[in-house]
């Protein structure tokens, strides 16, 4: 015989479920709108925006050479590749990455990018914990192992409850996590 199933009460949809997805949505949105606000403009210079632009031409002549006529392919390749004086064999251009620790832009732009994730989701934390703690908010549809367990119900002490139910702490991770896809749509 199976043991009863858990009956949540409808209200916790309505007063934990949508409260903690509208804010960690919203939340996710302010981030993200701030991270483009705080990112620091990255200046190239004319020599750089030529390079790119001539790998692309030959990443597309590579790719598409086949519908253009046989002439016109030629005289691109020859552009490309003459052996005296074709843009790849006499640009030789010495590329050095700078190391983002001796580069104080870098640094600073890697912090603004660790404070405008990590603050966000420290507030989010604490005001669930403080508001929603103790509530289990839904169950995930497929059956899990007891190593998810703590994962999922962080902040409930049932033993006997199945690890399939999820407390609102986690609901909370579990919807950062999941609306990464929405916000690349956004």
């Amino acid at each position: 015989m199976s043991e009863p199933e858990l009956l949540l009460d409808s209200s916790i949809r309505l007063w934990v479920v949508l409260p903690i997805t509208f804010i960690t949505f919203f939340m996710g949105m302010v981030r993200h709108y701030v991270s483009i606000l705080l990112q620091s403009n990255k200046r190239l210079t004319q020599e750089q925006v030529s390079d790119s632009q001539v790998l692309i031409r030959s990443r597309v002549l590579q790719e598409n050479g086949k519908y253009i006529p046989k002439q016109s392919f030629l005289s691109q390749k020859y552009y490309f590749n003459n052996p005296e004086d074709g843009f790849f064999k006499k640009t030789k251009r010495k590329v050095v990455p700078p190391s983002p620790m001796t580069d104080p832009t870098m640094l600073t732009d890697m912090m603004k990018g660790n404070v405008t994730n990590l603050l966000p989701m420290i507030l989010i934390s604490v005001w669930i914990n403080m508001t929603f703690s103790g509530f289990v908010t839904t169950k995930v549809p497929f059956p899990l192992t007891l190593r998810f367990k703590p994962m999922l119900q962080q902040g409930i002490e049932l033993l006997p409850l199945d690890v399939s139910w999820v407390s609102s702490a986690s609901c909370c991770f579990l919807n950062v996590f999941g609306l990464r896809s929405i916000y690349t749509l956004l």
